[in-house]
């Protein structure tokens, strides 16, 4: 597989994880205010921020 196919391939799963992040973060911050679990959020806030890093590293690699 060429560089670009795989970097592509990459990106599209980054895209994908941080949609299904970020749809946990609003289903937990949907409950109630006594059932929100903050850790659970500062975890998945974290992999936001990561998969975000990777995205822009994969779009970088893609424009070159």
């Amino acid at each position: 597989m060429t560089r670009n196919k795989d970097n592509r391939k990459k990106l599209e799963g980054q895209y994908r994880a941080l949609e299904e992040h970020l749809q946990k973060i609003a289903h937990e911050k949907s409950k109630p205010m006594e059932m929100i679990d903050q850790g659970l959020i500062a975890h998945w806030e974290k992999t936001v921020a990561n998969c975000r890093q990777n995205i822009a590293k994969l779009e970088r690699r893609l424009s070159q």
